[in-house]
């Protein structure tokens, strides 16, 4: 029997159905609320879904004493992921306002295109990046990105797959996306002939309809390769989707190789993108690639962390050194507000190298308890304090508190793993290697230096990385006006071996040993 409660909002007051074992948030989800909104889904950090217990508020939880304050507590303020859905419970819900601004659906105004066009699309775990090109010649007639809708489901791959093999969750997945591909072919026109969508495999397998057990639970593995045309119905043309090379080096990987090895780069190069999963092939030569993954969680999208937020107005992106201090750069270039917006994942690491460089991180993540070398580390040290019990370094109205830190060697750990792994099986020197191309959303917004300063990369790096945009997206259009071009991947797929990160009984240690902001080979 379904489990019943309410829920009210500014537009109105409903009634909510909830599966047993739904937590209210994941039930809010299904009945159509936090739809794009980034949820930590489950882990009671992001504090996005936030609910007022309109009566009978159950006791606050550790997490919700951190993230929420006294007088919000006490007038029944709670987080909706940390509460089961038992039935009968009248709560009201925050207004989580509208979709980051930089990630609305929108593009520069339209350009005339004579003749049938195609849709390129990036099916992203956080975003859906656009681009209408003319079929004829490649002409850009419009482009742009939205937010995927998924997101209140959970902002990485793991909560993504969970939810789509529950009882109708995977259908529900796929309308949410299948509705803003409709919306993106409107603003094509009738002149729509041809679509192609990349992305990791979890997205597009749910899009698909594809089986997702492999990719669910050990062992991994692909039930479905893609590199095949599909039907997405709804009115939609048929889908190209490029292959995948791995359980998670998807298609996004496969179109951004597609572009590069176009290039005729040197070899061997890198082609690294990272956002919710680190996804890195090491092109050896024209006949040789080997690609490996690692799960980095949601911690570079913004989620998760304390002041953690998706890049947009009013978010800190970068710190800059300066005499007086650090201070916050924002999204855009646009002026500091009264009180930062939040930090997005680039800005978490530009902060973290900045203390790491003045001593006042160490290289195992701590705080200092010493004073630092110079007179400017010193007068950053004097940030640090404590808050709920922990570490936290303040600046210019950002925090940056210890279980941050603890979140950010993790994911360096992930990809320190990975990038180390893929040059092992190389047979490779950090010397040899040509080129890192960093590519996708984060990409763009990282420093290269940021990720040598904390060991994501190897020393001596970060002049030889280059920053390569949407490789994604560019290489879904050049699928649909080269035909040739799928012939390519199809061959770069076939010469494309995936390598295992460790053996099984060593992960765990390997793992660990990277939990330094340092490179470990």
């Amino acid at each position: 029997m379904a489990i019943i409660f309410s829920a009210t909002t500014a537009r109105g007051k409903g009634r909510v159905p909830a599966a047993p074992g739904d937590t209210l948030a994941r039930a809010l989800f299904r009945a159509g609320f936090f739809v794009g909104v980034p949820l930590c889904a489950g882990l009671g950090r992001c504090g996005r879904c936030q609910v007022r217990f309109l009566r009978d508020a159950p006791l606050p939880l550790p997490a919700e004493r951190r993230r929420l304050s006294g007088g919000a507590l006490a007038d029944g303020w709670r987080l909706a992921c940390l509460h089961p859905a038992r039935g009968g419970e009248a709560l009201a819900l925050a207004d989580t306002g509208p979709a980051p601004a930089y990630d609305r659906l929108a593009g520069p105004a339209p350009v005339s295109v004579a003749g049938p066009v195609g849709l390129a699309v990036d099916c992203g775990t956080t975003g859906l990046a656009w681009r209408v090109v003319s079929l004829a010649d490649g002409r850009v007639a419009a482009e742009g990105r939205g937010v995927n809708p998924q997101l209140g489901a959970g902002t990485e791959v793991v909560s993504r797959l969970a939810f789509a093999l529950e009882p109708g969750g995977g259908a529900y997945l796929r309308r949410l996306v299948i509705d803003e591909l409709l919306r993106m072919a409107a603003l094509a026109g009738p002149q729509l002939s041809a679509l192609c969508v990349a992305g990791n495999p979890a997205m597009l397998s749910i899009l698909c309809d594809k089986p997702l057990a492999g990719l669910a639970r050990a062992p991994y593995g692909l039930a479905w390769r893609a590199g095949e045309t599909v039907d997405l119905g709804s009115g939609l043309p048929p889908a190209y989707v490029p292959p995948f090379f791995g359980p998670f080096v998807g298609a996004d990987i496969a179109a951004g190789l597609a572009v590069l090895t176009r290039q005729a780069p040197a070899y061997p190069f890198m082609l690294v993108d990272l956002g919710t999963n680190a996804e890195m092939v090491l092109a050896l030569g024209p006949d040789r690639f080997l690609a490996a993954s690692a799960p980095l969680g949601p911690a570079l999208e913004g989620v998760g962390l304390s002041q953690g937020a998706m890049a947009g107005p009013g978010v800190a992106v970068a710190f800059d050194l300066t005499p007086g201090g650090l201070v916050p750069v924002f999204f855009g270039g646009g002026p500091a507000p009264a009180v930062p917006k939040g930090i997005a994942g680039p800005g978490y690491l530009s902060l973290a190298a900045r203390l790491r460089e003045q001593g006042v991180l160490d290289v195992d993540g701590r705080f200092a308890t010493t004073p630092a070398a110079t007179p400017l580390g010193r007068r950053l040290a004097a940030g640090i304090g404590n808050r709920h019990g922990e570490p936290s370094f303040v600046t210019a109205g950002c925090r940056l508190p210890a279980s941050d830190v603890e979140e950010l060697l993790k994911v360096k750990a992930a990809c320190n793993l990975a990038f180390s792994s893929l040059l092992a099986a190389g047979a490779l020197t950090t010397a040899q290697l040509a080129s890192v191309h960093l590519a996708g959303a984060f990409g763009t917004a990282v420093s290269p230096g940021d990720l040598e300063t904390l060991g994501f990369f190897p020393p001596g790096l970060a002049g030889r990385t280059h920053v390569a945009g949407n490789l994604s997206l560019e290489g879904a259009a050049l699928f649909l006006t080269d035909p040739a071009s799928r012939e390519q991947v199809a061959a770069l797929a076939a010469k494309t071996a995936v390598v295992p990160l460790v053996a099984a009984d060593d992960a765990g240690y390997a793992f660990i040993q990277r939990m330094v902001f340092s490179y470990v080979p």
